[in-house]
């Protein structure tokens, strides 16, 4: 036989992923990838990423927004367990609110000390006031030391610095009420030496969240001398619960709006925050003290001017999950009256349908608010009723605080078991990955979640943790213009559209801000990244011979590789479907570069699959076009 006596046949795929039929059973469809989209029905990879800036930033980002001045200004802001990051200008600006600060008077002694090897300064707060054992300063919270001019401990200046804290224990396990230690990202001189002081002042940032969530087992966790039934006497109020009885306190989240040219921060289950951009980047964001102390998640209706708090405190100041409220308008004083009156328009509504509000976005002039299992829309009215509150579907709640996005009008987001969309209709989405993603999702880490848009491409991203890991390790991308699915490898926390920037915005592994995306860049950071796409298993017979068994003697590829580079392509063979991994024939992976015309090989079977990935070249584009084969009918074994 020679290639005289075969026939080119053009392989055809549909464009997107689909995993919810087997290998076999999905010919025309592509099977499995990483790091591609479509575009014109075909795959390419997408592009990479690189550090926006070099500074790394404390803790991981939980949320990430962008906005601008009036004067033009643009600002990206994002939260991590630790700290509020302003991003304007190339540089990143810490603006975490003060939360409380210490003061001892001049004739008070501070001493700081230093163990050799232990890379850690201890604090002795005895004698401040307020105490440091009443102000409840978690973990990696932080402070900024004020003491003497030029004060320094180990090479380390101590005066006007900030540091991380570490929470020094008693012999019992609680928090020692007088000791804590500070961290330097310096390198601390070899050796044991301390420091006393006469003038000492501790201003410490918001206390710091957690960056896992944590079950609650100790002291308090149930009811006043009442056992807990389920689990026998003596495991009541005072008596520490076994693992999976007690209550979960959930990571640091953050929720971010605008106000205007401001910023707008709330921690969840915290209080509401606000940063002035007029007074610049050197001041830090500060209490908006008339507001609810505890809220989920807080939105501006810029049409009405108001800030609504969702999942908040009654006016009675207890905290109802269901609960939402919004302020009075500027000439009512804004968002610094919350209160009903006569003389305002505040005012609040309780939804129905759920145990807690999860999140909630501004789309197309109303709100969307999601509880754990429905979907409500808000539009301001004006006349006495101010909202309108009406809702919109149930069995359709959302996952975690940023499981949701707004893109073009319409609403997407993601439940337990299912994607969403609301365009003015409520609709499933018809996910040709869903089981494979919900099978391998995290579920302990739902509330990590992340939604994010590409207008550039049309693509609406999810970030997700799976299998055992605890961060985002994986995204499922769906484009709502072509219908087409793709997941891949993900490094990324959060994820801001090109708004104000040339680029996406993302944070991520390392704890750096990146530029996702940037143009004829396909590298992360500098290093190579994976990306391939592999085909579902078709049968060779029906795509042009005529009996059971195909011989194939070459590849014309079609591959357009802009930036140069090469990639591999791979031919799988099978005789029967349920061909084992042993038993399939693999040709390849042959190099494809730009000028390569034809590769010759040889293969048999009834099945075959397709796999084209990056090349050894690092900055690899590539797009793929309309491969043929060459193949004939080979005899019926």
């Amino acid at each position: 036989m020679s290639s005289s006596d075969t026939k080119m046949v053009p392989l055809q795929f549909q464009a997107g992923i689909n995993r919810e039929r087997t290998k076999y059973s999905s010919k025309g469809y592509w099977y499995n990838g990483n790091r591609v989209r479509f575009r014109d029905g075909q795959p390419e990879n997408i592009r990479g990423w690189e550090k926006k800036v070099s500074e790394r930033f404390s803790g991981v980002a939980r949320a990430l927004t962008s906005w601008s001045s009036l004067a033009g200004a643009s600002y990206a802001a994002f939260g991590t367990d630790q700290l509020i990051y302003l991003y304007n200008g190339g540089k990143l600006y810490d603006v975490t609110p003060i939360y409380t600060q210490t003061c001892v008077s001049s004739n008070s002694v501070r001493r700081f000390a230093v163990t050799s090897g232990s890379g850690r300064i201890t604090v002795d707060t005895s004698g401040t006031s307020p105490g440091f054992g009443t102000l409840s300063i978690t973990q990696n919270t932080h402070v900024i030391v004020s003491t003497a001019a030029n004060t320094s401990i180990a090479g380390i200046l101590l005066n006007g610095q900030q540091f991380r804290t570490s929470i020094v224990l008693s012999t019992d396990g609680d928090p020692d009420s007088t000791l804590f230690r500070i961290i330097s990202s310096a390198t601390l001189a070899n050796a044991t030496t301390s420091v006393i002081t006469t003038i000492t002042k501790f201003s410490f940032l918001l206390p710091a969240g957690q960056q896992e969530a944590a079950e609650g087992l100790g002291y308090g966790t149930y009811l006043w001398d009442t056992p807990r039934t389920t689990l026998g006497a003596g495991t009541g109020y005072g008596t520490p619960a076994p693992v999976g009885a007690g209550f979960t306190t959930k990571a640091r989240n953050w929720s971010f709006t605008h106000w205007g040219e401001d910023l707008i921060a709330n921690p969840y289950h915290g209080k509401i925050y606000q940063w002035v951009e007029n007074n610049g980047t050197a001041t830090r964001a500060v209490s908006i003290t008339s507001a609810p102390t505890e809220n989920t998640v807080v939105i501006a209706a810029p049409l009405d001017q108001r800030l609504l708090a969702a999942g908040t405190m009654t006016v009675a100041s207890i905290f109802d999950p269901m609960f939402v409220r919004w302020c009075g308008t500027p000439d009512e004083g804004g968002f610094n009256e919350w209160v009903p009156r006569t003389t305002n328009t505040a005012g609040d509504v309780r939804l129905g349908d759920g145990s807690e509000i999860r999140g909630g976005v501004y789309s197309r002039n109303q709100i969307l608010i999601w509880t754990d299992n429905a979907l409500y829309g808000m539009t301001a009215t004006g006349g006495s009723s101010i909202f309108t509150t009406q809702q919109i579907g149930t069995n359709c709640g959302l996952v975690g605080l940023h499981a949701a996005i707004e893109a073009d009008g319409r609403a997407f987001w993601m439940s337990q078991t299912d994607f969403f969309i609301f365009d003015g209709t409520l609709k499933v989405l018809q996910c040709d990955v869903k089981k494979y993603i919900f099978n391998q999702l995290n579920t302990q880490y739902y509330d990590k979640i992340y939604a994010g848009f590409n207008k550039e491409f049309t693509e609406v991203t999810w970030l997700y943790p799976s299998g055992s890991n605890s961060e985002c390790d994986k995204y499922v991308t769906y484009n709502p213009a072509a219908d087409w699915w793709s997941f891949g490898d993900a490094i990324w926390t959060t994820w801001e559209d090109k708004k104000m920037f040339d680029t996406i915005l993302t944070t991520g592994s390392g704890s750096y801000l990146y530029d996702n995306e940037p143009a004829s860049v396909y590298t992360g950071d500098g290093s190579a990244i994976e990306s391939f796409i592999e085909s579902g298993d078709f049968d060779l017979d029906s795509a042009g011979a005529s009996n059971s068994m195909v011989f194939v003697d070459r590849i014309v590829p079609d591959v357009e590789l802009p930036l140069g580079g090469e990639v591999k392509m791979s031919l799988s063979f099978k005789r029967f479907p349920l061909t084992s991994t042993a038993e399939t024939v693999t040709k390849g992976p042959f190099t494809i570069e730009a000028n390569t015309t034809k590769v010759s090989m040889r293969g048999r079977g009834r099945q075959a699959s397709m796999k084209v990935e990056r090349g050894d070249t690092t900055n690899t584009q590539w797009k793929l076009g309309k491969v043929h084969l060459d193949m004939m009918a080979d005899g019926p074994r």
